[in-house]
């Protein structure tokens, strides 16, 4: 089955809400899903999925402040949006997309009789997209043609004059604003904060990221690239600072991320954008509720009191929730059968890469408690009941000297703890209490302390 999702990023624009429709049709792909988001100050929020009927077709019908919408297909590369379109007040437009079973993403996207502010902000994305394509992976490549599309984006502007003046105001703010998140993407090469990142030579190219105020620059808001923009500056910074790739994705939601942040508008998006990946109570403590008297509009206070009431469960101290799991021997093991032992719960998966190449860390770890009885480690897996005997010969074939239990992602235990991604480490204490639910890897140092300072308490 092709999915795809027809992503409506919302800019608010105007204060009045209005109605408006969209009616889509996929060609090629009609049992894809059709997803609806917004674009709320720097950051796209889901408004949830419609699913197109046999024929393809499906309707969006929307009261929403006039403003800009994008559309993505589910699973495509990237971040970036391809397709957009600008609704007013009371109109209807049709949107046809095409899309062959082996395409990654919408071949092409057709809106019936499009307004200039459609016209003028498609051809922006186009010529961006071109871009980032061009250069990614390509740091000093991306550094060469930079000058270029900077002086494209001067004629662009200039060349793509509308009749709304409050859009065309919002295009040069959003243009400003994705020209920052090219140049701060281009270091780490348009990928992860842990991936590859450009050499010394570009130093004089980022020196503007430098700049203290981009990250209190209103415009970045603008833009659906708004918040990966901050998150990639902040991984500059931290990188300029300690040259080490790990501190880097260890503080990329670090106390002094928000609160270097003194433009409150910014501060709230970036808060509200990091809050669903919080996954400790302390942490939410330590890097949110400082800023709680910011959180002034109905659903700020809402955002913020439910991810509050979510995670004051996982807090540190707190009763460990229970599990019965089998091993591939078929023997029971509780949480509570492990009573006077430090617990240790490294949930994986027999397809997950990350969790294989974490799995003979963990294990020689283990093995330098060997000598201890007041500790156990135990491996639990999320590939199912269904395939419990190819689990069992995995797992055998692999050698795994820990306790290997058996489960799957719909569990209690993993609801519980709201686990949507993994590897995942649990650590919990001699009288099965929460240590953390969210632990470092074992490849990094920090697991080991932790491990060290639940086996000191008395």
């Amino acid at each position: 089955m092709i999915l795809l999702y027809c992503s409506l990023l919302v800019i608010d624009t105007r204060a009045d809400t209005v109605n408006a429709t969209l009616n889509c049709t996929v060609h090629g792909g009609s049992t894809s899903g059709l997803f609806l988001y917004q674009l709320k100050e720097g950051d796209a929020v889901s408004l949830g999925f419609k699913r197109p009927d046999k024929n393809g077709n499906c309707t969006f019908g929307l009261n929403v402040k006039e403003g800009v919408y994008f559309f993505k297909k589910a699973g495509g590369k990237g971040h970036e949006f391809k397709y957009a379109i600008y609704l007013k007040a009371g109109e209807q437009k049709k949107i046809d997309f095409y899309v062959s079973k082996l395409s990654i993403d919408y071949d092409s996207c057709s809106v019936t009789k499009p307004n200039e502010e459609t016209k003028s902000l498609q051809t922006w994305l186009n010529a961006m997209n071109a871009y980032s394509h061009s250069v990614a992976s390509k740091p000093s490549l991306g550094r060469g043609k930079y000058a270029q599309f900077e002086r494209f984006s001067v004629s662009f502007l200039k060349s793509n004059k509308t009749a709304n003046a409050y859009f065309d105001f919002w295009l040069k703010d959003k243009v400003a604003a994705d020209l920052l998140y090219l140049r701060a993407a281009n270091y780490f090469g348009f990928g992860r904060l842990n991936g590859t990142h450009d050499t010394e030579e570009g130093e004089t190219f980022y020196k503007p990221l430098l700049d203290k105020n981009i990250i209190n620059d209103v415009r970045l808001l603008r833009t659906e690239q708004g918040m990966e923009l901050l998150d990639y500056v902040f991984g500059y910074w931290k990188f300029k600072e300690v040259n080490n790739v790990q501190k880097v994705v260890d503080n990329l939601f670090s106390a002094e991320n928000a609160s270097r942040i003194n433009q409150k508008a910014v501060k709230v998006a970036y808060l509200l954008h990091k809050m669903p990946n919080i996954k400790e109570y302390e942490d939410f403590r330590r890097y949110v509720e400082p800023f709680k008297n910011i959180f002034v509009t109905q659903d700020q206070k809402e955002a913020y009191e439910k991810r509050y009431n979510e995670l004051g469960p996982l807090a540190k101290g707190s009763q460990g929730c229970n599990f019965e799991l089998k091993d591939v021997n078929d023997k029971t093991y509780t949480l509570t059968g492990f009573k006077g032992k430090v617990v240790i719960v490294d949930v994986w998966a027999m397809w997950c890469a990350p969790c294989l190449q974490e799995k003979p860390v963990m294990e020689k770890i283990a093995e330098s408690y060997k000598d201890r009885n007041d500790i156990v480690f135990i491996g639990m897996s999320v590939d199912g009941y269904a395939k419990k005997e190819l689990w069992k010969s995995f797992v055998k074939r692999k050698g795994f000297t820990s306790i290997e239990l058996l489960s799957q992602s719909d569990d209690a235990f993993y609801k519980f703890y709201k686990i949507s991604g993994i590897p995942r480490f649990l650590i919990f204490d001699k009288e099965g209490k929460v240590v953390t639910v969210d632990a470092p890897v074992p490849s990094n140092p920090g697991f080991k302390k932790i491990v060290d300072a639940a086996l000191a308490v008395k």
